[in-house]
């Protein structure tokens, strides 16, 4: 598998405190067979804007170069507060120094202006992907809002943590029917701390029953490759 939304460099977010931590986090996620790791602190203007992400990201990097994991750099980008940064920095904060960025919304509400964003960023040369929207409850009670904005342009990424149940049966519920619709193109981990890896595996074969190996590899793993590997002539396919 290849993860492309986690927080493993510490004390930077709400993710690990210590160095410590963070290397367990990259052991955890190799005794899965994850040798490729995307690394995405918050970035938020007003709430996470670490100076030190990257000096903690080459810590990391220095001390783990002998394991079997590769890891690279993103983030996870508040877009409201933060599109002018993005911006005016688009290969800082996009995934991997790619074309795709990992974006979050707030968790109760859409944006009146998120589906212009959307169009803002493909003009720009960006391609959007939103993180955990099966967790939004607007999108929730509100199946054709969502269709609307992915039909802009916007990539889907789900957590594991939600199709295992961890947020409850409605998010898991509507987890499957993003996946039972063919409407998402990546399952991350969204780890935070090493116990979080625990279930990313089992989330595979969760949605290895509901809808066969082959979809299941292709947004656990087939899809990634694209991000892993910008100069790959193509694109990540939405059918």
């Amino acid at each position: 598998m290849i993860d492309i939304h986690c927080h493993i460099i510490f004390d930077v977010d709400d993710g690990p405190s210590s160095i410590k931590d963070s290397v367990r986090m990259v052991l955890e996620a190799e005794k899965l067979g994850v040798n490729n790791i995307i690394v995405t602190p918050h970035y938020n203007r007003n709430l996470y804007t670490s100076d030190r992400v990257l000096e903690n990201f080459y810590k990391i990097k220095s001390i783990i170069r002998n394991f079997g994991v590769e890891l690279f750099l993103g983030y996870e980008v508040f877009l409201i507060s933060s599109m002018n940064d993005l911006l005016l920095n688009k290969n800082k904060y996009t995934l991997n120094m790619s074309k795709y960025l990992l974006f979050e919304l707030p968790f109760d509400i859409m944006p009146i202006s998120i589906n212009e964003t959307v169009l803002k960023l493909h003009s720009e040369g960006i391609i959007p992907i939103i993180a955990h929207p099966e967790r939004n409850m607007y999108f929730v009670r509100n199946m054709q809002k969502f269709i609307d904005l992915i039909e802009t342009g916007c990539l889907v990424q789900l957590d594991a943590a939600s199709i295992v149940g961890t947020h409850g049966l409605t998010v898991k519920r509507f987890a499957k029917k993003l996946i039972d619709m063919n409407l998402v193109q990546f399952v991350a981990s969204d780890a935070h701390r090493p116990e979080d890896y625990e279930i990313y595996k089992k989330s595979y074969d969760i949605v290895k029953d509901w809808v066969g190996k082959e979809y299941s590899d292709k947004i656990f793993h087939e899809n990634q490759k694209v991000i892993i590997t910008p100069s790959i002539a193509q694109e990540v396919n939405k059918e």
